[in-house]
């Protein structure tokens, strides 16, 4: 696995015991950057160098977001980089989409970055430089049924990201918006349990060290958004741009992500079984 260096840096992980966020703190594991890896529920499963800080915390909550700031700041003196590595998805007719689970993935999916947002744009302004780094989702361009939920939070998240845009220019403190296609997670082994889910499965699925990458260099080129792969940017805001065509053209377009879903979903029992023979 090849390792980046940001001699002096300190970056600030929230999420990082996710696909994506455990991939980017591995990339930077033993190298001369400090890493503020930030989880909740599931502890970290990455190797942990003396580069590594970790610390619990609830993301959704304000003060919560306060003690790790003071953490950081306490233990390194700034805050170059803070990214957004947060997510949960649960797919579902939206009828019948529990309370508990529209909680978690607003909470989540939302207003845990949009605290972690203003708490640390108020001390990079200070400062006077830094960069914030969120991970949206395709999801966040292209509606996604039955994952209706999710993908409001993602819409919702990439008008966030770009209007911020707008208010940081001039001050030394960029925003971009990461938003990658289906990335092998639990959260796409979830939408491959959901019968009805297709749209997320119209692409092959990234790798998470693959989106770590495209951090990495969006670190040094804060660029408003990046679209990965490539290849989706031109597909999905003509999705966006023009809804009626999409509309039109859905019930192919779903019939494709099945039979998609369908390998996908072959690959990952065939690759599990071989990790049992393995043993």
């Amino acid at each position: 696995m090849q390792k980046y260096s940001f001699k002096n840096k300190t970056i600030l992980v929230a999420g990082a015991t996710g696909g994506i966020g455990s991939s980017f703190v591995s990339r930077l594991s033993g190298s001369d950057s400090n890493v503020i890896a930030v989880y909740n529920k599931n502890h970290p499963d990455f190797q942990i160098n003396n580069n590594i800080s970790l610390i619990k915390a609830d993301l959704a909550k304000a003060d919560e977001w306060d003690r790790v700031l003071h953490f950081a700041i306490q233990k390194n003196g700034k805050i170059d980089v803070m990214i957004n590595c947060t997510g949960v998805l649960f797919p579902n007719d939206f009828i019948n989409q529990s309370e508990e689970e529209i909680n978690e993935m607003l909470n989540i999916n939302l207003l845990s970055v949009i605290l972690s947002t203003q708490k640390t744009m108020k001390t990079m302004l200070k400062q006077g430089y830094g960069h914030i780094i969120n991970i949206g989702s395709l999801g966040g361009i292209v509606p996604m049924p039955y994952s209706t939920v999710y993908c409001a939070t993602k819409f919702a998240l990439r008008g966030f990201t770009h209007s911020l845009v707008q208010e940081l220019k001039g001050t030394g403190v960029y925003i971009s918006l990461i938003s990658p296609g289906p990335v092998n997670t639990k959260m796409l082994q979830r939408e491959a349990d959901y019968t009805k889910t297709a749209i997320a499965f119209l692409n092959k699925a990234l790798k998470p060290d693959q989106v770590a990458d495209v951090i990495i260099k969006t670190i040094d080129n804060p660029i408003t958004e990046v679209i990965v792969p490539a290849s989706l940017n031109i597909p999905a805001k003509t999705v966006f741009i023009f809804p009626r065509f999409f509309s039109r053209v859905f019930k192919l377009i779903e019939r494709y992500g099945k039979w998609r879903k369908n390998s996908y979903t072959k690959k990952q029992f065939e690759l599990s079984l071989q990790k049992q023979e393995m043993k």
